[in-house]
């Protein structure tokens, strides 16, 4: 019994005296630092004497911009910010424009309110200040540095028909201005010849659906069954009429002895007097500015030109069997032969 017990611990003793040994041995051993250095950096940690091939493990040092900048500290990424806003909205502000009336002859010294917006990581304000026109309508902006340029003329007795009253500089923007002193910039003014009374046709309807044409007398605002001023026929698919279902739909535009322009609601507002031509008596417009909605601003002439209307439409038809149609008229007409709408001019 005692033979077994001492081989046992003879075992036990070799087996202790062993890992301490090994232990000892590798807490000797040379240690390389683990950290992120150059190559450079990791052959001169190798222990003198050291023998074998140095294998380098390398991280490309390609990253986003945005990544970049994310692992940049708080005061680089502001700094980096303000050096692009600089660079892309300093730009000096050049502007070479001229003034003329619905005539196309200039318009002589008129004053020109203007304001330059500055937004370069370092400012954010306007720099407002002002400009004349010269004898020939002409005038030339020459004013530091910025992201935008407003012009705003003004004279007695014109008004401006500028739908477009700022001019980016900012590379920001894919519209960004670019001056040319041989190629200036038309700026129209409305040269006032004497307002005339106007009649308001704003009125709002509620039908059931039909694909029958309906007329309507713009000025007397009603439904008439035959005459008026124009004359509107809905076009819709056979099939279930629910939210569901949504049809695509449209409708006939007839003006009854006359025709219409088609406009925008800018240049409607700018526009002071009827057109001379180019009007077309019918038209079709279909529902894409919207799932149910028909919106558009035009210039009429109806009644064997005797009425020159600004007129802008709504309409929208039933999307349930039990709905109403909804047809709305908006503007003012002349009845007078006349395309003077200088009593629309803002006040």
């Amino acid at each position: 019994m005692k033979t077994p017990r001492l081989i046992f611990w003879l075992i036990l003793i070799s087996i202790i005296v062993i890992s301490i040994f090994v232990f000892r041995e590798k807490k000797n051993q040379p240690q390389i630092p683990y950290a992120e250095s150059s190559p450079t950096q990791a052959a001169s940690n190798v222990p003198n004497g050291a023998t074998g091939t140095l294998v380098q493990v390398t991280q490309s040092n390609t990253i986003s911009a945005d990544s970049n900048l994310s692992a940049m500290p708080a005061q680089d990424k502001g700094t980096q910010i303000k050096q692009g806003l600089s660079e892309m909205n300093d730009i000096s502000i050049v502007f070479y424009g001229r003034l003329e009336d619905q005539f196309g002859n200039p318009i002589p010294y008129a004053e020109i309110a203007c304001s330059v917006r500055i937004y370069n990581g370092t400012q954010s304000t306007v720099d407002r200040f002002s400009a004349t026109s010269d004898g020939n309508g002409f005038f030339t902006i020459n004013h530091g540095k910025g992201e935008s340029l407003s012009v705003v003329p003004s004279k007695k007795g014109y008004v401006s028909m500028m739908t477009k009253t700022s001019y980016n500089y900012s590379f920001m923007y894919s519209d960004h201005i670019t001056s040319d002193q041989s190629n200036p910039t038309i700026i129209k003014m409305w040269k006032l010849q004497g307002a005339e009374p106007l009649v308001d046709i704003s009125k709002e309807y509620r039908l059931p659906f039909t694909d029958k044409p309906i007329s309507f007398d713009l000025i007397e605002k009603n439904i008439v069954p035959t005459g008026g001023d124009i004359k509107i026929t809905v076009h819709r698919p056979s099939g279930e009429v629910s939210e569901h279902n949504v049809q695509k739909w449209s409708i006939n535009f007839e003006v009854i002895g006359g025709g219409f322009i088609e406009t925008s609601g800018k240049d409607s507002a700018v526009t002071f007097a009827a057109p001379l031509g180019d009007y077309q008596s019918s038209g079709v417009f279909e529902n894409n500015n919207g799932p149910d909605l028909i919106d558009k601003a035009l210039f009429l002439k109806s009644r064997d030109g005797r009425i020159f209307s600004k007129l802008h439409l709504w309409f929208r038809i039933n999307n349930k069997p039990e709905d109403l149609m909804h047809v709305e008229f908006g503007g003012v007409a002349n009845t007078n032969s006349s395309g003077n709408w200088e009593a629309t001019v803002p006040e």
